[in-house]
């Protein structure tokens, strides 16, 4: 059931709405998010279904543009004036049922003055309003979704209702298993150390001294003195690329090698076909690959940059590279990106 509402206008904000759907999704889950009324079948009583999920919600998020509060009807009078509009149903069910309701201002717009509201409205002028601006757009949306994870319920929305003592006969099953298992690993080494004294000594002693280590690129995470043959990645390649924050980009890898070392340059948010960013520190073992990027950002008003590293790796299997990005950054929380990069056949 949905946990967060999303109340916007198409006329007004609905690119903005849509991206902050897609930030959201990653959080808290698509089935938790509810946002667009025109999927509301014939026949349906669109009030009812609008407190049915409100019933459910723990925060509404209204989306505010810059013609918020001045989109018209065919006739002329301003939406928000009927008393059967929808966005202002949302906001006044969310008010009156008092949960947490975020005025998010996009595109440049201020918050309405109370007076301009209908008088059902006018409490939404009182609570805090956060700003979602072009230049700042992930910087600014990280900072809804903190709020928004510190709701009644916080991360994953849970129902309010749960009721825990359902899930206490499969916590107890759950840990007669893992007794069992323990049990039969413990009667396992005994036999082991009667039948082979010396064996069990032996595990003893290289246990108390300690695990040993092979040679490890700890950046790449795949041992550097692999015998296995190296993959040939040198050339084009080409993927995909959903970011943690909801966006989509198509990149471009241009790779050359130079027998372990790998060298060229990797594409970030949309970096045209030979614009990509410089790739550091770049290995090969096997038919495993990894390299770091770097990129500059800013927090806010601040005017100071800061660099963020974005490090990859990849598994090789023929014309395609299945990848993991993580990036490493001071001013934002990123989660890790999978996504697979294709060769770029040569005509």
């Amino acid at each position: 059931m949905p946990g967060v509402f999303i109340s916007y206008r198409r006329e007004d904000s609905a690119p903005y709405a849509g991206r902050l759907f897609d930030i959201l999704s990653t959080q808290f889950g698509r089935e938790n998010l509810f946002m667009d009324l025109d999927t509301i079948e014939g026949g349906d009583d669109f009030t009812s279904v609008i407190e049915r999920k409100l019933s459910v919600s723990d925060a509404l998020v209204a989306v505010i543009g810059s013609q918020w509060l001045t989109v018209t009807e065919q006739n002329g009078t301003r939406r928000l004036d009927n008393a059967s509009d929808f966005v202002r149903i949302e906001i006044a069910k969310a008010l009156e049922r008092d949960i947490r309701v975020i005025p998010v201002l996009v595109g440049g717009a201020t918050m309405p003055r109370a007076n301009d509201l209908p008088s059902n409205l006018r409490a939404l002028c009182e609570r805090q309003a956060m700003e979602v601006r072009d230049s700042h757009f992930h910087t600014d949306a990280k900072q809804l979704t903190d709020v928004l994870h510190s709701t009644l319920h916080g991360t994953g929305f849970l129902p309010k209702e749960l009721n825990l003592k359902r899930f206490i006969p499969a916590l107890l099953v759950g840990a007669a298993v893992m007794i069992g298992v323990f049990w039969l690993l413990f009667v396992q080494r005994q036999r082991v150390g009667r039948s082979d004294p010396g064996r069990l000594a032996g595990e003893q002693a290289t246990q108390s001294a300690g695990p040993v280590p092979p040679s490890t690129d700890v950046m790449a995470g795949v041992t550097s003195n692999s015998t296995r043959p190296l993959a040939g990645v040198a050339g084009e390649w080409e993927a995909t690329v959903k970011y943690d924050w909801g966006d989509t980009y198509q990149e471009w890898f241009d790779f050359e090698v130079d027998g372990q070392e790998l060298s060229g340059s990797a594409g970030f948010l949309g970096d045209r076909k030979g614009n990509g960013r410089p790739i550091w520190d770049g290995k090969i073992a096997g038919d495993r690959i990894s390299f770091m990027t770097k990129t500059l950002s800013r927090l806010g008003t601040d005017d100071k940059t800061y660099e963020d590293k974005h490090y990859y790796k990849g598994t090789v299997k023929g014309d395609m590279i299945v990848f993991t990005m993580v990036t490493n950054s001071s001013t934002e929380e990123h989660s890790p990106i999978r996504f697979t990069a294709d060769r770029v056949k040569k005509k």
